[in-house]
């Protein structure tokens, strides 16, 4: 498994399975009516990612620091949401002062997928039996601002971000080892979504990420992160080799955990198929097209 993230070390030591996984109401993992064979009667919530407890997720939030990120960006009574009645689907949600959709700091819909590998491409770990946490919805906005015009609205997106991505995410990274998971997966949908993912994540498919990579190759220093993903956004992509408009391709980025993992990402069989998608298109934007839309969209905006 990878190491845990060196700055969040000594918190993942600190917080133990017995504290991650508390009842609410106790300090207890099994109650006296438990060990007295109560088992069966007694309805128990379900376990966040089966593994959680509510009071043990808010207690890392607090070790973690989450909160004091929050408390400084000027929130203050924090009120979580867990939602664990569908097996396939977990939610989180977690507002400041009340529970109301303008109040919202964080959406979270997460599941755990087991699969066996049965790619269409070659890859060294075909039949492989894997386990991810599947990040299905994720949002981290900050009610309390205004889009400016230099942090300007993207696709999807009804307040700016609260900028404590990276942090979580590395927490996402100690709970795959935790609870000793294979990785984190996550279809981006849109562009600046695998932006912000692509630094750590890599699409599974090895002709997809090509095609990402060459996107980024012809377009990222011409147009920026904002104009380059509107204009994909508005089917502004053009494939000159062929002429054809392209539409955003979302497909599964993968953030390496386990040894198995990582030994698709790091074959030769995989790196090959990267280069060879990215040297087989060369990407352009039609902007004739993109002027007339981003026009059109300033002018709604005011």
């Amino acid at each position: 498994m990878v190491q845990v993230i060196k700055k969040y070390r000594h918190l993942y030591n600190k917080l133990t399975n017995f504290e991650l996984q508390q009842d609410n109401d106790s300090d207890k993992l099994i109650s006296t009516d438990d060990i007295l064979g109560d088992l069966a009667y007694k309805k128990r919530p379900r376990l966040f990612l089966d593994f959680y407890s509510e009071k043990g997720v808010n207690k890392a939030l607090v070790k973690y620091g989450l909160f004091k990120e929050l408390r400084k960006r000027g929130f203050k009574d924090f009120i979580t949401v867990f939602d664990t009645k569908d097996p396939f689907q977990h939610k989180f949600r977690a507002y400041h002062i009340k529970k109301s959709p303008d109040h919202l700091l964080c959406e979270l819909y997460v599941r755990k997928k087991t699969f066996t590998v049965k790619p269409t491409f070659e890859t060294d770990i075909a039949g492989e039996t894997l386990t991810l946490i599947v990040i299905e919805w994720l949002t981290l906005q900050n009610p309390m601002v205004q889009f400016k015009p230099n942090r300007a609205r993207l696709p999807g997106q009804k307040y700016p971000g609260l900028g404590i991505g990276r942090k979580v995410l590395k927490i996402f990274i100690n709970m795959c080892v935790r609870l000793k998971t294979d990785g984190l997966l996550n279809i981006p949908e849109h562009y600046h979504n695998a932006e912000f993912y692509g630094r750590s994540f890599k699409y599974f498919n090895p002709q997809i990420e090509g095609y990402f990579r060459a996107i980024q190759r012809d377009l990222c220093h011409l147009l920026g992160l904002y104009n380059l993903t509107w204009a994909i956004e508005w089917g502004c992509l053009i494939e000159t080799i062929t002429g054809d408009y392209w539409k955003w391709f979302p497909d599964e980025q993968i953030l390496p955990v386990s040894d198995v993992m990582k030994k698709h990402f790091n074959s030769h069989n995989y790196k090959k198929q990267v280069k060879q998608s990215s040297e087989s298109v060369k990407f352009a934007i039609d902007e004739e097209k993109f002027k007339e839309l981003m026009a059109k969209h300033k002018k709604e905006k005011i």
